[in-house]
């Protein structure tokens, strides 16, 4: 239909100068460039959707209203304890240019990543081996992680991959 062509054109035009305005706003962040779908593995999308049925059943929870400083060390805690490492595949939310690769600094990258995105952050090790979840709700913040699947063993959760 012309109209969805004309929708997903006009999309497109406006993404691509969201594409160009990130790394300027993620300024503290060495960005790498841009990532497509097709080259993240089936079990992080996979994994974010299970993230997003879970609900309230988070690996870790920091109270809404914490201060901002707390709540953007935890994340970056929190990353660096299911061993996310300052390599990473940033989730854009972006149709056309959905992943963004990125060096992080060692400290305060997770203050950058909020005020550029938002709350709920999506961070995949470069390697694709690891995915850190945060997501900001109206009471609290939840966090979550996961390890790729073992060779052979699917893409479905796993007691080993939380």
């Amino acid at each position: 239909m012309p109209s969805d062509e004309l929708r997903l054109r006009l999309q497109e035009a406006r993404e691509r100068k969201e594409s160009e305005a990130l790394p300027v706003r993620l300024s503290a962040v060495h960005c790498q460039g841009y990532r497509q779908a097709e080259e993240i593995p089936d079990w992080i999308p996979d994994r974010i959707r299970s993230f997003v049925k879970a609900g309230p059943d988070g690996d870790t929870r920091i109270p809404a209203g914490t201060p901002d400083e707390q709540v953007d060390r935890w994340i970056e805690e929190f990353a660096r304890d299911h061993g996310l490492g300052g390599h990473v595949l940033l989730k854009t939310g972006m149709r056309s240019f959905p992943w963004l690769e990125c060096r992080l600094p060692d400290d305060g990258w997770a203050a950058v990543l909020r005020s550029a995105l938002g709350g709920d952050l999506f961070l995949a090790s470069a390697d694709r081996t690891v995915l850190v979840v945060v997501f900001e709700e109206e009471h609290e913040y939840l966090a979550f992680a996961a390890r790729a699947p073992a060779p052979g063993a699917g893409s479905g959760p796993g007691p080993d991959q939380g």
